[in-house]
């Protein structure tokens, strides 16, 4: 009976502990400036049942520069505050997010294509920004 109560509370227990570790920090800069769109790293509190919270670290557009061709973009279609969720179709990789954003504005051809996610309104759409 001890055996079969170690086997199953085990991996209850493992589980437990590991929901409580930290999430992994995004080992890159927490902002980025290019082709004039601003990014920073934020903090994102996600609630499961039964009244657990558990916080991410997440890539968001944070402003632009005025007057740049992929500000207006971004400021006519209200993306400031979205959360890039892929570039060009590839999920953020979760060491160095920002890392991605850049290294695709600096290496892919044409535009670059970001899924942007509204937690607050469930909204996710894909747009393409110029390198430059």
């Amino acid at each position: 009976m001890r055996s079969i109560f170690a086997c199953v509370a085990l991996p209850l227990l493992l589980a437990a502990a590991r929901a409580d570790i930290a999430p992994i920090p995004d080992r890159g800069p927490f902002t980025l400036e290019v082709a004039g769109l601003d990014f920073s790293i934020q903090p994102v509190s996600v609630k499961y049942p039964p009244g657990y919270t558990k916080t991410y670290q997440v890539a968001v557009l944070s402003g632009c520069a005025d007057g740049h061709p992929n500000c207006t973009l971004a400021k006519q279609s209200h993306l400031i505050g979205m959360e890039v969720q892929s570039v060009n179709g590839a999920s953020l990789n979760e060491q160095s997010r920002l890392g991605t954003i850049r290294d695709a504005f600096a290496h892919t051809r044409g535009l670059v294509e970001l899924e942007l996610y509204r937690r607050d309104g469930g909204e996710s759409l894909t747009l393409g920004f110029a390198r430059r």
